[in-house]
């Protein structure tokens, strides 16, 4: 729902500040490792500079640097540098002329979608997408963050004891399911049953007929 520029803004401001231990960043690296045109990245960090974003530090060794901690920094900050008049904030059918005096067909429906659009930019912070651990909330339990990746819990003794006889663990495979996971093995068996089948069919056959009589 935002233009292309402000996700790379966005992107530009997020890496930053993960690297802010570091020192700043340099254009130029942060291009290289964002995939962007140099050129085009350089006039996008200017206009979070002029807007307070971001600071430019120079001399050598300099670079970006974010200009506000990222835990006090909203994406919706970013976001309205980049693009103040989004597309989440203009008509969705298009008209020059949408307010509550006179709507478009569309436009209750679609004032519930922006303002959590508007929420979720204005209450998240860019210190929510970092991957750092979770300052503790109020109560003092730490926050868990929904951008972080949540490792594993490690197996217990207990759980890496093999599974009892007859458990659902890593029990053996039954030769029925193995046959019908293996078409081959499946051919096979139905060419042996056929076999079988129509070779004692002959056998009855044979045994049903009458002695001819002898001449």
């Amino acid at each position: 729902m935002i233009s292309k520029t402000a996700r790379n803004a966005l992107r530009a401001v997020v890496r930053i500040a993960e690297g802010e231990s570091t020192g700043p960043v340099s254009a130029k690296a942060l291009a290289r490792e964002l995939d962007l045109p140099q050129n085009y990245l350089s006039k996008t960090l200017h206009r979070l500079v002029r807007n307070g974003v971001l600071r430019a530090v120079r001399g050598r060794g300099g670079g970006y640097a974010v200009a506000v901690p990222a835990a006090e920094l909203p994406l919706g900050r970013i976001v309205d540098a980049i693009d103040p008049e989004g597309p989440e904030r203009r008509c969705l059918l298009g008209r020059a002329e949408c307010s509550e005096v006179n709507p478009c067909a569309s436009h209750r429906r679609w004032c519930v979608v922006r303002e959590a659009i508007d929420d979720f930019f204005a209450e998240t912070t860019v210190g929510d997408l970092l991957l750092s651990p979770p300052a503790p909330d109020r109560t003092g339990a730490p926050m868990v963050s929904p951008y972080k990746e949540r490792s594993m819990p490690e197996p217990s003794p207990a759980s890496s004891s093999p599974p009892p006889a007859g458990g659902t663990g890593d029990s053996p495979i039954p030769r029925m399911q193995r046959l019908y996971d293996n078409p081959f093995l499946l051919l096979v068996a139905c060419i042996v049953v056929m076999f079988v089948f129509f070779t004692a069919w002959g056998m009855l056959e044979i045994m049903s007929l009458e002695p001819a009589p002898l001449p």
